[in-house]
């Protein structure tokens, strides 16, 4: 363990170096966990109760190190995410990767970077927990208070004044925010105050500006003059923050149904985040309690060092951005997705009925993408060309209400994880998801048995009326020969390839939720019915039934468009990077089996069916696996709910096979 004991005789000449020194000597070594800081950090807090000489020595090193350095823009930036546009930050963080900035050790903002200098540094802090910083900014604060008592005129009084102002100046530019916030075109879309009701937004920055302003008038008081936050200032400021988190929460809920857009998404965010930390600062500038304001402190520390460590860096930005797109593109997912879930028989046969008709459709796309793949075209043209195959057989799925069953888990995933945000507890979320997961296995079984038990026999039907009409297969042997290899389970790399769709399938899924989203937000069916050369070549009742299809289908259309085309150039790209890259749809595979076997009239060994059924058996458990998976890990993240640990779920779904085992095969009576 550290020794600490050198401590007591540095000088207090305001030199921050003992604080990045104290931090290097708690931080975990190269191979160590973060439990080993966590063990130093109690070392440390059992030398400062044990030792008041040690105490009184830190409190010294404190108090000299804070005048001089401004704390403000620490205390209202850091962790709050920021106004800057998406590239802009990008562009921002990108150069400071080639030229890192000085840091001016005359605001705590860059000296925090240079005391929490390791982005693993917010690891061992948040696993210290509020009790143990609490603890040890108490035995501090204590000794700091106690100075204060001894010495009025001392270097401790002015430090404690001087954080006083800076706390104030922190929340005099937070509340000034907060109120541009209010007042942004984003959000007034959604939450347009009534005239005789006004803004809380508005409310709060005046009441919290007449609380900060000195009796003197002046606009920066001096450490002597800072202004008491006095008690009913304190609840009726709270107040006024409770409607300004509920406009915000209500703008969320709006914009699942009105469409959002990343902007006001951010904005909802930073708005949040920003009254949190407005709440946070009022506890410590009010707090008569020494443990409340200890505790307090605590948790500010911890979310100062875990915002310091993502100021800077360009992963965390990016996963940020990809959680906002997620969000916004989930909202609307989770709604389509209670389509695809059956609950009653009624549903699960009209399911059924609706996969074999798109058996039928698939029949046919595959038979076109033989004949296209025969006419040996040049690599672009042939993958654009199966495009279109792909594309305008899946839309003609849709128009006809019919059903590809690997193309539900992209729709289904985010209705789980809004079941799991709307329960009330961690065991809830899981029963429920238990419980829908359940549902949606029983509509994958017989989604996937309806498109393979009707595109195997009409494949079939197809390649025999041709070969008794024209004397030719479809599929000639050498090609029927490689159809039946394509979905060897571990002769060809059918698997992976099954894999490639399932994340084409999970893109689409975020694609269809996209263009939801943006049709809803941009408001484009009421825009459809205002133009004028439709209104006339329409007429206006024919236009609002094509703005009400607009509106309800634009994201489906916009999603099966895309999946057809990707499914359609995987193998394109894969030639141009020499890549072994294509892709194993369950549907496509039972008809390309279908057409081979009929291609080698039928003389293929009982052993090589035997393994090509199961092949394609394991195609579509792979397809579904791994969109379902990406999907759902999306939409969860999205909404920042972790419930899903692995051994919790696994025993969420075995409570759930023992009480209702069959409700995985077959939906109630």
């Amino acid at each position: 363990m550290p020794d600490f004991s050198h401590l007591r005789t540095r000088a207090a000449d305001g030199d921050p170096a003992w604080l990045i020194e104290l931090v290097a000597d708690l931080r975990p070594r190269a191979g160590e966990s973060a439990d080993a800081a966590v063990a130093r950090l109690d070392a440390l807090r059992a030398a400062l109760a044990d030792d008041e000489a040690l105490a009184q020595a830190v409190a010294r090193l404190l108090c000299a190190t804070i005048p001089g350095r401004t704390q403000r823009h620490l205390l209202s930036e850091t962790g709050i995410e920021s106004g800057q546009g998406f590239l802009s930050e990008l562009f921002r963080r990108a150069c400071l990767r080639v030229l890192p900035e000085a840091p001016n050790r005359t605001h705590w903002i860059d000296l925090l970077g240079e005391v929490f200098s390791r982005r693993d540094d917010r690891d061992w802090v948040a696993l210290a927990g509020t009790e143990r910083w609490a603890t040890l900014i108490g035995a501090i604060w204590r000794q700091i208070d106690l100075q204060c008592a001894h010495e009025p005129d001392g270097p401790c009084t002015r430090a404690a004044q001087v954080f006083r102002v800076e706390l104030l100046d922190a929340l005099r530019m937070l509340t000034h925010r907060l109120a541009a916030l209010g007042v942004d075109p984003e959000l007034l879309r959604y939450n347009a105050p009534a005239p005789q009701q006004g803004s809380p937004f508005l409310a709060q920055a005046e009441e919290m500006l007449r609380c900060l302003t000195p009796a003197d008038g002046t606009d920066v008081p001096g450490p002597e003059h800072a202004p008491p936050l006095d008690e009913d200032a304190a609840r009726h400021l709270a107040v006024l923050l409770d409607q300004c988190d509920d406009v915000l929460l209500r703008t969320r809920r709006r914009a699942r149904q009105q469409g959002a857009s990343i902007a006001l998404t951010r904005l909802v965010l930073r708005g949040r985040a920003t009254i949190r930390r407005m709440s946070t600062l009022m506890r410590l500038l009010r707090s008569d309690d020494d443990t409340q304001r200890t505790v307090t402190a605590a948790q500010l520390l911890i979310d100062l060092v875990k915002g310091e460590s993502r100021r800077h860096g360009v992963r965390e930005l990016i996963l940020r951005s990809t959680d906002l797109l997620a969000l916004q593109v989930t909202e609307n997912a989770s709604r389509t997705g209670e389509h695809y879930i059956t609950s009653t028989r009624s549903e699960y046969w009209a399911m059924a009925r609706s996969a074999g008709g798109a058996g039928i459709i698939v029949g046919a796309m595959a038979l076109i993408k033989i004949w296209l793949a025969s006419l040996h075209l040049p690599a672009f043209w042939e993958a654009f060309l199966f495009g279109v195959n792909y594309a305008a057989g899946f839309v003609v799925v849709h128009l006809l209400h019919f059903t590809i069953a690997t193309k539900q888990p992209a729709m289904t995933a985010a209705r789980i994880a809004a079941a799991a945000e709307d329960a009330t507890g961690r065991q809830q979320a899981l029963d429920r998801i238990a419980a829908l997961t359940a549902q949606i296995s029983r509509t994958q079984i017989i989604a996937i048995l309806g498109n393979v038990a009707v595109a195997f026999p009409v494949a079939l039907a197809i390649a025999l009326g041709w070969h008794a009409l024209t004397g030719a297969h479809v599929a000639a042997p050498a090609k029927a020969a490689h159809l039946l290899g394509d979905s060897h389970p571990w002769q060809s790399l059918a698997l992976f390839h099954a894999a490639i769709a399932g994340v084409c399938l999970y893109l689409a899924g975020l694609i269809s939720g996209y263009y939801d989203n943006r049709c809803v937000y941009g408001r484009v069916p009421e825009r459809l019915r205002r133009v004028g050369w439709l209104q006339r070549l329409l007429g206006a009742p024919r236009l609002d039934r094509l703005a009400d299809y607009v509106e309800n289908n634009l994201g489906a259309l916009a999603g099966n468009v895309a999946f057809g085309f990707m499914l359609g150039f995987v193998g394109f790209f894969g030639s141009i990077l020499g890549l072994p890259l294509d892709i194993r749809h369950v549907t496509f595979s039972s008809a390309n089996v279908a057409y081979g076997l009929a291609g080698l009239d039928f003389s293929v060994a009982a052993g090589t069916v035997l393994v090509t059924v199961i092949g394609v058996a394991l195609v579509g458990l792979v397809n579904l696996g791994v969109s379902f998976s990406l999907a759902l890990y999306t939409a969860m993240k999205a909404r920042g709910l972790r419930v899903l640990g692995g051994r919790d779920f696994v025993d969420a779904l075995r409570s759930q096979w023992r009480a209702q085992p069959f409700s995985f095969l077959l939906p109630p009576r």
